[in-house]
C-alpha cells in the first residue's frame, strides 16, 4: 500500500520536474541535485525530502520510515509550485535577459568608443 501511493506522487513529481523545469536524470534525487536555484529554497528542501523518500520505499523495510503526512505536504508543496512554472515564459524571460546584456555592452562600449574618438580629436 505504502509503495503504491508513495510511487504515485513520487512519478508525479519526476514528471513535472521534466516538463515543467526540462530537467534530466534518471533518478528524482539527480533532478532535484540538477534543479538547483530553479526552485525556491523551501521548495527544494521538500523536493530533497520527496527524493529521500524514494530511497526508502525501495527498501521494504525502510519504507516504513517514510513519514505520509510530511510526504504529502511535500508533494503537495513541490507540485503547486512546478504547476505554476511556465517554460514558455522562462525562455522567454532568458532570451530577453541576454538580449538586455547585449544591449547594454553595445550602448557602454559604443560609448566609450565615441569619447575615445572625442578625446583624440577626431569626432
Amino acid at each position: 500500500m505504502i509503495d503504491d501511493a508513495v510511487q504515485a506522487k513520487l512519478d508525479e513529481i519526476d514528471t513535472l520536474l521534466a516538463e515543467r523545469l526540462h530537467l534530466r536524470g534518471p533518478t528524482l534525487a539527480a533532478k532535484v541535485r540538477k534543479a538547483g536555484r530553479l526552485l525556491p529554497r523551501a521548495v527544494s528542501r521538500e523536493a530533497a525530502y520527496l527524493a529521500e523518500a524514494q530511497q526508502f520505499a525501495q527498501a521494504p523495510k525502510l519504507a516504513r520510515r517514510i513519514d505520509e503526512t510530511r510526504l504529502e505536504t511535500a508533494h503537495r508543496t513541490v507540485a503547486e509550485y512546478l504547476r505554476t512554472v511556465d517554460p514558455a515564459e522562462r525562455l522567454k524571460d532568458r532570451i530577453l535577459g541576454i538580449l538586455g546584456i547585449v544591449a547594454f555592452n553595445i550602448l557602454l562600449f559604443g560609448g566609450l568608443f565615441i569619447y575615445y574618438l572625442w578625446s583624440q580629436g577626431i569626432v
